[in-house]
């Protein structure tokens, strides 16, 4: 994927502030939701995207977290495992909340962060106002990392609303 030009990063940038306002607080902790309505977003603004498996990690001096494609999750009824979409050289995490609603952890509930744009496992990182770290990395081999599909409704719904919104604040 290419670098996003300065126009597309200023989309992305404008759909993660839209997100808190458009999408309800308790859908925001479904990765693959979130990501497959950003997906929907970029797609209506031509900006090339695809939705990109990944663990997510957060560290600070003294809490260490991962969320997704864990060995104890696998008999879980959650789908085992963790979405971003990627759009050009940065992702876009509108799931970051789980952290906060499941671990009790302060985070922004959206991120944008520019991804490495060499091959290596970390896929991107973001430093936090509290020194604490989010890093996203390549899933462990071997895992089904297929996202679950979501409600194509919901999708298009949240996607219209947040569409409509950037629309109008670039007139």
């Amino acid at each position: 994927m290419n670098i996003l030009s300065e126009a597309e990063n200023q989309v992305v940038d404008q759909l993660r502030l839209a997100f808190d306002e458009i999408v309800p607080s308790e859908l925001r902790t479904y990765c693959s939701l979130t990501s497959r309505i950003s997906q929907a977003v970029l797609n209506r603004f031509s900006i090339q995207n695809e939705l990109m498996p990944c663990q997510l990690w957060y560290s600070s001096e003294t809490q260490n977290y991962v969320v997704g494609f864990l060995e104890n999750q696998k008999q879980s009824a959650e789908w085992n495992g963790h979405v971003v979409c990627r759009a050009g050289n940065v992702i876009m995490d509108a799931a970051t909340q789980n952290l906060e609603a499941k671990l009790g952890v302060k985070v922004p509930w959206v991120v944008v962060a520019r991804r490495f744009m060499v091959s290596t496992q970390l896929i991107s990182r973001a430093r936090l106002q509290n020194n604490a770290i989010l890093e996203w990395f390549y899933p462990p081999r071997g895992l089904d990392v297929l996202p679950p599909e979501e409600p194509s409704e919901m999708i298009e719904k949240y996607a219209h609303l947040l569409f409509e919104k950037i629309s109008k604040s670039n007139q």
